[in-house]
């Protein structure tokens, strides 16, 4: 069940970086990320009551520190791609995404088996090959890279945050995570107006994006409450085959060899961790 709850989570969120990407050409990207978080933030509210078996003051603590660190995660990744090639930016980032949590959890008890031990290599490549947008890589500086590193931590950060809650009190720390950002992000909305864009052209994109968000991050904590974070946070992190396919799809972007050659990893990777 895990590993199923962790490609619904990878699927939504794939679903939700496409539509992110297409709300972001139509107003500036604080206003979308402020706007999905408010959305996201009402969706887990309505959740939370009727899903969770207890409120746990702790673990709700624990997800606005995750979404602390979450949203550090995504400032320092769009910082990278609006100074930096995105063909070297996305693929650290994703690639640190799944393997800091995968080391943490092999680190602090999870044991795998050959197969999936395998199958997270696949996958860790498998990631890259498939952030790896079409167009060459440009100019990169240490600082561009260290950013990256970063921000792939930041994400990792919100995962690990959230293995350690008790899956009774799920979604509750999601809805720490988001109130966390949504004050964070409204905040900065308010004081720095040059920030601010025009929400109208793009509010279904944004509504869905946030619904997206905060329901793969519901599929998120579930299924690392069923298994471990290693084999969670690889699954996990393959949401971008999903993007890349829609865009493929819906908007006729071109692919890739190397993107062809990971989405074929991906299934390879799933494969081998399921089996294992």
């Amino acid at each position: 069940m895990a590993a199923l709850f962790s490609l619904v989570a990878a699927a939504i969120f794939g679903v939700g970086d496409f539509f992110g990407g297409q709300a972001s050409k139509r107003t500036k990207v604080v206003t979308v990320v402020a706007g999905s978080n408010i959305v996201g933030l009402a969706l887990v509210l309505a959740l939370a009551p009727g899903m969770a078996e207890q409120f746990d003051g702790g673990d709700f603590v624990a997800g606005m520190f995750g979404g602390l660190s979450g949203l550090i995660g995504i400032t320092l990744l769009y910082r990278g791609l609006s100074t930096g090639p995105m063909a070297v930016v996305a693929p650290i980032a994703a690639v640190t995404n799944a393997a800091v949590p995968a080391l943490w959890g092999v680190a602090f008890g999870d044991r795998l088996t050959l197969l999936q031990l395998v199958g997270v290599v696949l996958g860790l490549v498998a990631i890259v090959l498939v952030s790896r947008p079409p167009e060459a890589a440009g100019r990169t500086t240490a600082g561009l890279l260290i950013g990256s590193v970063l921000s792939g931590i930041g994400f990792a950060g919100f995962s690990i945050v959230l293995s350690g809650t008790d899956p009774a009190s799920a979604p509750w720390p999601v809805v720490g995570s988001r109130l966390t950002t949504v004050v964070i992000l409204v905040t900065v909305l308010a004081f720095v107006r040059r920030v601010r864009g025009p929400i109208r052209d793009a509010r279904r994109l944004i509504l869905v994006c946030g619904l997206c968000d905060s329901g793969g991050n519901v599929m998120l904590l579930e299924a690392l409450g069923r298994g471990m974070l290693s084999l969670v946070a690889v699954l996990t992190s393959l949401y971008p085959a999903v993007t890349v396919l829609l865009a493929r799809t819906v908007l006729k972007e071109p692919i890739s060899r190397g993107q062809v050659v990971g989405l074929a990893g991906s299934l390879g990777a799933i494969t081998l961790i399921v089996a294992g």
